[in-house]
């Protein structure tokens, strides 16, 4: 639960960098007649991800407030998700602790995939090898960039590049391939 909240914040600052398309070479200029304002296209999946990661944050921060009499933080992920953590093992113990883990686990898994995965990395990679997961592992890019920074699995295990051979020769063994990665460059 920690490790969700610690990073919902910052797949919501990622998604800031995907609301607007990029585009390649100069600006686009009207070509005679009058010039229509319609803005430009947003990118619908990272609007709705920011909108779920802020709206499940503050549900439960406003929950929490009300019922244990505290002020509750300004509606900001970060602020709303350090609120959180502070109040954890008492929302942990609360009768809507079930619905809590299920919210913010579904609610980080979903916003790893729409925040990171594109097309081109949406490779499943096999089951993460983590004992008792077996989730699917695909690749992640580096916050801010397309290049892939790590692997991952739905569950939030992660692996950098310096374990990908380790975790490459677990997949086989798993697999029952067996076969040594030594020497593969």
């Amino acid at each position: 639960m920690r490790s969700c909240l610690g990073e919902l914040p910052d797949i919501y600052a990622d998604c800031e960098a995907a609301l607007l398309p990029r585009r390649q070479g100069p600006p686009l200029r009207p070509v005679g007649g009058a010039r229509r304002h319609s803005g430009p296209p947003l990118d619908e999946g990272a609007m709705a991800t920011r909108s779920r990661i802020l709206g499940t944050l503050s549900s439960w921060a406003a929950l929490v407030a009300d019922e244990r009499g505290v002020g509750a933080p300004r509606r900001r992920p970060a602020e709303l998700a350090a609120f959180l953590l502070v109040h954890l093992d008492w929302l942990l113990c609360h009768a809507a602790a079930g619905d809590f883990v299920e919210e913010l686990l579904d609610a980080a898994e979903t916003a790893r995939r729409s925040a990171y995965v594109k097309p081109s990395l949406a490779a499943n990679l096999g089951s993460c090898v983590h004992p008792g997961c077996a989730q699917p592992l695909s690749p992640a890019p580096v916050s801010g960039t397309k290049s892939v920074g790590q692997v991952r699995c739905a569950a939030g295990h992660t692996w950098l590049p310096h374990q990908w051979l380790a975790l490459m020769r677990n997949l086989r063994r798993e697999r029952g391939l067996g076969r040594s990665t030594e020497g593969v460059a």
